[in-house]
């Protein structure tokens, strides 16, 4: 931008000084960089206040006419100055000199906001990445929990506020895009109870500090396609509202009512209700129905319009519905409904560990525990596997363990997971599975895992279950074991 000032000006010196740097000189003569050694003194020379008539004499230049002007940066000012080999025209010239100052001071304010803002996403990517190493292994943990009956309960709890967490996490990599609306949305054949009675999972504990009666009316047989995080986000949000503003010793209703190929859900409470003017803008962003209360709760007012934003996106409709002051509230979610899924032993079944026997699979992480939990996980499913914690070892182990696939953690030190993957490829070719597993999970890092050689990216925690079915879908069924 500063390179190009010169032909627009006319000019043969620019020298941009910035409050608290070294001065930054980009043009001499017809265009031509100020040779370093020269620099010096050309800032020395520039240095005091411009003359307003005659020429002053610059190193490597010679007699030069110059005008100078403030460059605006917040509440500071750099100093712009613009020479020539011939007088410039106080007036023209000068506003001229003038608008170029403010358009640079325009220029390096826009690039500190954007050097700002690619700090921060640069720090929330690094911090995504650092919340999602230690739930790793708690997910791996849980999966093998299942396998003990007498812990059941248990682990479906942790599982179901793992996701939550994890989907939190995942919102935290991207914050503008979530304020924008543009969360992801994973489609599943979810169930209606399940959603719920995650929802009421959820707002237990509000419920129960403040003594409420809740009643789930019974919602078996009705399915839906959808995100169940985020369907579950919708009907809690509704509940712990529901909880809030409802006196100790409330009645809350969740009411299901069937329709052809829709449902309606309503929550129903017997709070502190909304008045009628509110509720036409009860679902816009920063409204608070109840301010006062909102901002004692910590509430931003954005809440419900979180929920009408996911509603509407899973092919829904809200509506809220109130008597007046004191006299309780609705808040009513219109879904389309999907047919029952077919019978689960008409679904294709994933492969007995005998199938997977002499598979081998080699797990390389850091993180001692991400990689003995995921290893003895995939053990337990039949895969034969190793364990190694750095690149180079991994590379060593491949040539006596001769994998069939691998999970390689792309943060590994010293030689990342990308630069191990590119190695393997050319030693190993092109039919190794290479399965990356990372913190990072924007599309960036997608693509960046492609070009490095990966046939899948798994963001951590990664899911054993889904682990296991690319494996038996690229390596058990389409390989025999060497």
């Amino acid at each position: 931008m500063v390179d190009a000032l010169p032909t627009a000006l006319s000019c043969d010196l620019l020298y941009l000084a910035l409050p608290g740097s070294r001065p930054v000189v980009r043009a001499v003569l017809r265009g031509a960089p100020v040779p370093e050694g020269e620099r010096a003194a050309l800032a020395e020379a520039l240095g005091s206040e411009a003359g307003a008539d005659g020429p002053r004499i610059v190193p490597g230049a010679g007699e030069l006419w110059c005008i100078e002007a403030a460059v605006p940066l917040g509440a500071e000012t750099g100093r712009l100055l613009a020479g020539r080999g011939a007088p410039l025209d106080p007036a023209t010239d000068r506003v001229l000199i003038r608008s170029a100052a403010n358009l640079v001071g325009t220029t390096l304010e826009n690039a500190r906001v954007l050097d700002a803002a690619g700090r921060k996403d640069e720090f929330l990517a690094i911090l995504g990445h650092e919340l999602r190493n230690p739930l790793a292994p708690i997910a791996t943990a849980v999966e093998l929990l299942a396998r003990h009956p007498a812990a059941a309960r248990e682990q479906q709890v942790i599982e179901r506020h793992l996701r939550h967490l994890s989907r939190l996490v995942d919102d935290l990599l991207d914050i503008s895009r979530v304020t924008r609306g543009h969360v992801e949305l994973r489609s599943e054949h979810v169930s209606l109870t399940s959603v719920l009675e995650r929802a009421v999972e959820i707002a237990a504990p509000l419920v129960s500090r403040h003594r409420h009666a809740l009643h789930l009316q019974g919602s078996e047989g009705i399915f839906l396609q959808g995100d169940p995080v985020r369907l579950a986000q919708v009907f809690s949000n509704l509940l712990v509202n529901a909880a809030k503003f409802t006196p100790p010793g409330g009645q809350l209703d969740v009411e299901v009512e069937r329709r052809a190929d829709r449902v309606r859900v309503t929550v129903r409470d017997t709070g502190r209700g909304i008045a009628r003017d509110q509720l036409a803008r009860i679902f816009e962003p920063f409204v608070q129905a109840h301010g006062e209360r909102d901002a004692l709760s910590g509430g931003l007012g954005l809440g419900l319009a979180i929920v009408k934003n996911l509603v509407v996106r899973h092919g829904g409709s809200i509506a809220a519905h109130s008597d007046g002051p004191g006299r309780g509230a609705a808040f009513s979610v219109e879904l389309p409904t999907v047919a029952p899924p077919v019978d689960s032993a008409a679904i294709a079944r994933p492969q007995a560990p005998g199938a997977r026997a002499g598979i081998r699979v080699l797990v390389v992480d850091d993180n001692t525990d991400v990689a003995e939990l995921l290893s003895e996980a995939l053990q337990i499913e039949g895969f034969e596997t190793a364990v190694e914690h750095d690149a180079i070892a991994a590379i060593e182990r491949w040539r006596s363990f001769a994998p069939h696939a691998a999970v390689l953690d792309v943060g590994l030190p010293e030689l990342d997971g990308y630069e191990l993957a590119r190695k393997l490829r050319a030693e190993h070719g092109a039919v190794p599975t290479l399965i990356a597993a990372t913190g990072y999970g924007q599309r960036k890092d997608r693509l960046r895992a492609a070009d490095a050689g990966f046939d899948c990216h798994f963001v951590k925690p990664v899911s054993v279950r889904d682990l296991v079915r690319v494996l038996d879908q690229r390596v058990v069924n389409s390989s025999a074991p060497a």
